[in-house]
């Protein structure tokens, strides 16, 4: 679907956007998780919590920090120790995501609960089941599949749930836009929200990959658009020589609401700090660096796609319930999670 309903979901969504389409196929059944990835090791809420997302979460960001700090951090035992606190303080941030945030919700809206909605219901588990099928048939089939899980250190299991939590989010959207309108989503109401501070465009420098050198090359780039007398025209012509992000391809820009920015949460709190006309200080994302320009939004622009703003705009107001679900939640170790070395999980 067109809405930005998920945007903040965290790391497997990507993957899951570019996977979730509906495929008919000859079915692939599910693949059991051992015994060790099945295992609880706490609670978010009221809702479990399992070894194999602790996993996937750990060693992901574990390769981001050895990208950022070097390759060695993890091989040396005095270094390893030295970024452990680091590491579980993004882990244990990150698993408090939007996907048990989902849940939540669907235990206040949906007759029977979050788990009956994703768990129970045949069309999400009709669409889960393409997802996974469409996965098998994007790799090439199911024995790549199995290593591409692999290699995002996933299991089909967290796929799944992963990819549950994206329907049921698109199904709790319907019901608080169509069902109960608690979302406003009139035309006099999406008129003000483009004319307000909620709604911004902005264009930006990417420098890819967080490392001294890339650091210091933002900074630089940062500087030079500062001391500028025409930062939009400046930024234009720097983006074509320096910028990694070729998602923009218009001197328009990019546009959006609250919660539904492409480009994450730091560039979003960074772009909605800006006024119009200014220019960011360099914004740290754990993909790169981004210099961000706030710009005067194009009245023309904005009538030529008025559709597809309406759409982010009424994203943008799901998350807001979403998050204010989200901020609810804590993450618990039990005994077993608390006894579990994060350096030593592989």
């Amino acid at each position: 679907m067109n809405f930005k309903v998920i945007k903040r979901l965290s790391l497997a969504l990507a993957l899951l956007i570019c996977l979730s389409a509906v495929l008919t196929s000859c079915g692939v059944k599910p693949i059991k998780s051992t015994e060790e990835e099945a295992a609880v090791i706490g609670k978010i809420g009221k809702y479990d919590v399992r070894y194999e997302e602790l996993r996937y979460l750990v060693l992901n960001f574990k390769r981001d920090m050895a990208l950022k700090y070097g390759e060695d951090i993890w091989t040396d035992p005095v270094k390893a120790e030295s970024y452990k606190d680091e590491l579980w303080s993004l882990v244990s941030e990150k698993m408090v995501s939007d996907y048990y945030a989902v849940q939540a919700m669907a235990d206040y809206y949906y007759v029977g609960g979050g788990a009956a909605l994703m768990m129970n219901e045949k069309p999400i588990l009709k669409a889960v089941q393409e997802n996974v099928e469409l996965a098998v048939d994007e790799c090439g089939g199911f024995k790549k599949y199995k290593e591409m899980l692999a290699s995002q250190y996933l299991t089909d299991n967290l796929f799944r749930f992963y990819s549950a939590a994206e329907e049921c989010a698109n199904e709790l959207f319907y019901i608080l836009v169509r069902d109960l309108g608690e979302i406003e989503s009139s035309d006099e109401y999406i008129d003000e929200y483009l004319k307000s501070d909620d709604f911004l465009r902005t264009n930006h420098i990417f420098i890819s990959g967080v490392n001294a050198e890339n650091l210091a090359k933002a900074k630089d780039l940062q500087a030079q658009l500062a001391a500028s007398d025409n930062k939009e025209l400046e930024m234009i012509m720097l983006k074509g020589i320096h910028c990694a992000d070729y998602t923009m391809t218009t001197t328009h820009g990019k546009y959006f609401a609250r919660y539904t920015s492409d480009y994450g949460e730091e560039y979003e709190l960074a772009a909605f700090d800006l006024k119009i006309n200014e220019l960011s200080d360099v914004v740290e994302t754990a993909d790169g660096y981004y210099i961000i320009l706030r710009l005067e939004p194009e009245a023309d622009y904005i009538n030529q796609n008025y559709e597809d703003f309406k759409d982010d705009i009424l994203g943008s107001e799901f998350n807001k319930v979403l998050a204010s679900y989200k901020e609810s939640l804590e993450f618990s170790l039990n005994d077993y999670g608390k006894s579990i070395n994060i350096l030593e999980i592989e």
